[in-house]
């Protein structure tokens, strides 16, 4: 619960954020009430543990014991958020000493698209070798799991143990997660997970009715295997900077921002991550759709929110808006979707154009693993070879897309060239 000591004048509204923790709202107040807070938790002995300005946007972090107090106000809505939050373990919130060892780099990973035409998993390496690491891929990608772990591996210098630095989440969709459970499952005790970042949604939220119960069942099996592993979570919060090695990440909104608006797309429950890594800004949004791109633009400027590499919002298939990506202004765009799909949707949507048009590159994830070395410098990406494609047949049987066979036919003789295969035309797919 919020503590009794919290007390402004305001209308308020209480909300559950998951894990027991939770946030209170207060509506149409100014910054005297926000200093008012904060000086209520001092006074209470709360420690300051942290303390972030995003523009006109106010953030502070308060520890007593294992009870963090999150106080942040925005200026632009007059809304002060306090949050109690006794779930989450401590993060680095200074720069952090490690050994360089290598040049960071980050790849959007190829999921296994034979029967899905999503899933999503960004992979970076850190200075000092160990990864970051954000979502996994759906339950469809079967092998993924260990083909993640085989990538990590293969990048991990002999007779070392790969280091997972932080694996962060954007939200418990299973096209973001179940990779995630089958590798705590089958690889947990072949490499060190330092730390879980994540802020999902309960599944008893009051917009819930509006979620697939089969969605539901793994967004459990999410949260049940993150709490049992053992493993230290941080429940991420909007303002904070979590430091990871040569990488910072900004936390720049999550589903907590969106109440008293409907979670109904349970997409808008995206935790929102900007990521610096040696000068070099990347945006990974998840799957934000509507609500979360106009809290954000509405929020932030070009400031805050342009970057060097962005992540398409939701695949590619429906997210942000036009303004949002005209405000991220990126040089490299990253779709984790199929080659098909981003097509079918480049005409029909057009924050799809936008951002390609601004951009200078563009990659989709299902023509191989792309690999941009940081800070990035245009023209020098690399295209690992293409090791999955579709099952034309079993996607018609699941999910009623269907092609034509010339279509199918070129995009066959595209992977065999991406491959590395020979590229015999003769060849069916």
């Amino acid at each position: 619960m919020i503590p009794s000591f919290i007390n402004i004048n305001s209308d308020f509204s209480d909300y559950d954020c998951g894990n027991g923790v939770l946030m209170r709202l207060f509506d149409n107040v100014d910054t005297d009430s926000f200093q008012l807070a904060c000086n209520q938790a001092e006074s209470n002995g709360f420690a300051l543990y942290d303390s972030r300005d995003i523009e006109e946007n106010f953030h502070r972090s308060y520890r007593k014991d294992s009870l963090l107090i999150y106080i942040y106000y925005c200026t632009a809505e007059k809304k002060l958020r306090v949050i109690s939050d006794s779930f989450s373990d401590t993060y680095a919130v200074e720069k952090q000493s490690f050994e360089v060892r290598t040049k960071s780099r980050l790849w959007q990973f190829e999921n296994d698209h034979t029967f899905i035409d999503c899933g999503m998993c960004f992979i970076l390496q850190c200075a000092d070798n160990s990864f970051f690491i954000l979502d996994s891929g759906h339950y469809l990608q079967f092998n993924d799991h260990k083909r993640i772990y085989r990538f990590l591996k293969e990048r991990t210098p002999a007779n070392e143990k790969t280091v997972i630095a932080g694996w962060f989440f954007s939200h418990a969709h299973d096209d973001h997660i179940c990779q995630f459970i089958s590798f705590l499952n089958e690889k947990r005790d072949d490499v060190i997970i330092e730390k879980l970042y994540f802020n999902t949604v309960p599944t008893d939220h009051r917009d819930s009715h509006n979620w697939n119960e089969w969605n539901k069942k793994y967004m459990r099996d999410f949260e049940n295997a993150a709490l049992s592993s053992g493993l230290p979570i941080v429940k991420v919060h909007t303002g904070q900077k979590i430091f990871i090695r040569n990488i910072e990440v900004d936390v720049l909104c999550t589903h907590e921002d969106t109440f008293p608006q409907s979670l109904k797309d349970y997409n808008n429950s995206s935790a929102v991550y900007m990521l610096t890594v040696d000068g070099c800004r990347i945006f990974l949004p998840g799957d934000a759709s509507d609500v979360e791109s106009d809290i954000m633009t509405e929020r932030y400027t070009e400031k805050t929110l342009s970057c060097d590499i962005l992540q398409q919002a939701h695949h590619g298939h429906h997210g942000t808006s036009v303004e949002f990506y005209k405000m991220c202004n990126a040089d490299v765009v990253l779709f984790p979707t199929t080659q098909i799909k981003y097509d079918e949707e480049y005409e029909k949507i057009e924050a799809n154009r936008v951002s390609v048009d601004i951009a200078k590159e563009c990659y989709i994830a299902s023509n191989g693993t792309v690999e941009l070395s940081l800070p990035y410098t245009p023209g020098t990406a690399k295209l690992l070879p293409d090791e999955t494609f579709e099952n034309f047949d079993r996607i018609k049987e699941l999910w009623g897309y269907d092609y034509t066979e010339e279509r199918k036919q070129d995009l066959f003789i595209s992977f065999l060239k991406r491959s590395g295969l020979p590229n015999r035309e003769d060849i069916n797919p």
